[in-house]
């Protein structure tokens, strides 16, 4: 008999923290915090306004991928320790300056639990390595870990040189010079 009541207690204490998990990591996965978020600008000015930071990063060829459960959704998300190139604008309260390692988390595929397969988008494929341009927010997970997480899946930007980053997931604002990014602080 106390082995059924410690067994049962038990299972309503996993489920009311994972009610309580699912409150909070649902709260983190919203289009606010931008996991999913696939917002359309039509200015440098519009989508670096939006941003915690806008860096010049390099991308390395390895990264790790995660699959994390979201109530009935599962995401495939991509980890990426990348290297700061150059700031534009930081608004995160850390500082960062060439030479700097951040985390960046960008979700690459999404399918309902039951599923077989993942669904993606133009948007949703990782990134292969090289220096692109990031317009970021700063995501605190429940966990406590710091991510950052692109403004939009929609705008992706990599260097394709002569001072030129070009979007590689839409064609919305397809390009951003680099003397446009100079000069802003």
């Amino acid at each position: 008999m106390r082995r059924r009541l410690m067994g049962s207690l038990l299972i309503f204490a996993l489920a009311g923290l994972g009610v309580l998990g699912y409150a909070c990591f649902g709260k983190a996965e919203s289009e606010e915090a931008g996991w999913t978020h696939a917002k359309s600008y039509d200015s440098l000015e519009n989508i670096r306004a939006e941003a915690d930071l806008v860096v010049r990063a390099h991308v390395p060829l390895y990264y790790d991928i995660r699959e994390v459960g979201e109530g009935d959704k599962i995401t495939r998300q991509a980890f990426y320790d990348v290297v700061i190139g150059e700031v534009f604008k930081d608004l995160t309260g850390h500082g960062f300056s060439k030479g700097s390692e951040i985390v960046v988390n960008q979700v690459i595929g999404m399918k309902d639990i039951g599923a077989a397969d993942y669904s993606s988008d133009r948007g949703m494929k990782p990134m292969k390595a090289g220096d692109y341009l990031l317009f970021l927010k700063k995501f605190i997970h429940p966990d406590g870990k710091v991510y950052y997480i692109s403004n939009s899946s929609r705008h992706l930007y990599k260097w394709r040189g002569n001072g030129i980053f070009s979007n590689i997931t839409s064609d919305e604002l397809t390009e951003i010079r680099y003397s446009e990014l100079s000069g802003e602080s």
